[in-house]
């Protein structure tokens, strides 16, 4: 059941523009192909290396059928962490406008109560909806989605779980997360299969109401525990480790298949919109030392190659993901080079199903359709944003092709030099070009301060 706060319910009665990538406010063009149904399947510390339409050695089959039919995003941005790109996600917004940094501790609330958030936009334009997988906005019951505009919720409010026990890192004291509508339960199965379960449940159910599904697996996070067949899926990768990370990416896939096979027993397929997206960078050689699991030593085999970096950094590999959209019949295949980012949903969806609102609801992102829909080819520039860390310590700016970042080590006072690239000509960051180009990078550095200006504090 939502549980309704009142605060977001004065924006709803005459509608804002939300400026697109053609320029234009939202029209009733775009809300002509209003999609009956949406379903949101994030993917957690899946790595740009580790889908089968990026790298052969991956089994994943139903994501490479589905990119086959989709548009596929080729620079489509998250934050680096779990939760900013939860925040980012729910509420078109950068987290750093909340002071969502990064992963703070997990029993802290991400978002201020009445945010309006992107269960809350199709809520008011009469559709059910549901989150099924990973909320970590939040840990205890009170800051669960139910708070936040879904009427149905089921899964984990911390962040990852042990696959089998269900339970959030050995030390917390909320290692207890696993709920249905906010009341904790205890049931037998692997995250992924459960998780699955519900969102499948939930299509059959609803089958003839419009809804909005939000499906966060918990895959492909440490601890990484597989059925055998799983593991026999992949046996042609000798690593052990990167072994049983696939097996976790297989085992995902499948779930996303039978998410799909919902869809076309129920004859809904045609009229559901689909977005698959990472909810950021592969956490290189990650240690599951924290959670619960046969070895708690197993490392995360998941790759970002070629991209530079990992989960937790601003270079490429920690924030550019896989990523597709998929409306059979209605988006012809094909894929989109264009930099994109995950704030862009919300206003992108809104203007789909006509939300309508009285105040400006501050969104960072843009009504991506025309671009997705193949209406414009050529996009005007735009500044993709991220800063990350408790002490701000890693923070970039993307405008065009021109990149700045800098990392600043944990035990620094001050932060190091901006690094400059030319992501057209050097897409995996090898060649730093400040020194030769320093006009270029006080322009962007300005430009950082500009979006840093209108952040909250961590």
């Amino acid at each position: 059941m939502r549980i309704v706060d009142v605060t977001w319910l004065a924006v709803l009665a005459c509608f804002v523009s939300v400026a697109g990538y053609g320029g234009e406010a939202a029209s009733s063009d775009t809300e002509a192909v209003r999609p009956r149904n949406v379903v949101f399947v994030l993917a957690d510390d899946l790595g740009w290396n580790d889908v089968g339409y990026h790298n052969a050695e991956m089994r994943t089959p139903q994501l490479d059928r589905l990119a086959g039919d989709s548009v596929v995003l080729e620079c489509h941005y998250v934050q680096p962490q779990c939760t900013p790109t939860r925040v980012a996600t729910m509420t078109g917004r950068y987290p750093s406008r909340f002071g969502a940094h990064c992963l703070t501790a997990s029993n802290e609330r991400a978002l201020p109560p009445g945010t309006l958030t992107m269960a809350d936009v199709f809520g008011a334009k009469g559709y059910r909806t549901a989150l099924c997988g990973k909320w970590h906005l939040g840990s205890r019951l009170e800051w669960g989605p139910n708070h936040y505009g879904f009427d149905h919720s089921y899964g984990s409010l911390a962040g990852a779980v042990g696959m089998y026990d269900h339970r959030y890192r050995l030390d917390s004291p909320f290692a207890r997360t696993w709920h249905r509508d906010l009341e904790f339960v205890d049931e037998a199965g692997h995250a992924t299969d459960l998780v699955t379960r519900e969102a499948v449940r939930w299509i059959h159910d609803h089958a003839d109401e419009p809804f909005f599904l939000y499906v966060p697996f918990h895959a492909v996070h440490t601890p990484l525990v597989e059925e055998q067949k799983y593991l026999d899926a992949n046996a042609h990768i000798e690593n052990g480790d990167r072994q049983l990370y696939a097996a976790a990416v297989t085992h995902m896939d499948d779930c996303v298949g039978r998410i799909l096979a919902a869809l076309d027993a129920t004859g809904l397929r045609d009229e559901t919109l689909i977005v698959f997206s990472s909810d950021n960078g592969a956490q290189v050689n990650h240690s599951g030392g924290v959670y619960p699991a046969p070895d708690p030593a197993l490392k995360n085999f998941s790759s970002n190659a070629p991209l530079r970096g990992k989960k937790t950094e601003v270079y490429e590999g920690g924030m550019r993901v896989p990523a597709l959209v998929h409306w059979h019949g209605v988006l012809a295949p094909g894929k989109v080079a264009a930099p994109l980012h995950i704030v862009d949903w919300v206003p992108t969806l809104a203007a789909l199903i006509g939300f309508e609102a009285e105040a400006d609801p501050h969104w960072d992102g843009r009504n991506i359709w025309p671009l997705v829909a193949g209406e414009v080819t050529q996009p005007p520039s735009r500044e993709i944003y991220s800063i990350w860390g408790r002490d701000r310590q890693r923070e970039a700016i993307r405008v065009g092709p021109w990149k700045i970042l800098r990392q600043r080590a944990d035990n620094a006072d001050e932060p190091p030099p901006w690094q400059l690239y030319n992501l057209t000509d050097d897409p995996y960051e090898e060649r730093d070009l400040a020194d030769a180009q320093p006009e270029r990078v006080a322009e962007l550095a300005a430009r950082f301060a500009a979006q840093r200006a209108k952040d909250a504090e961590p």
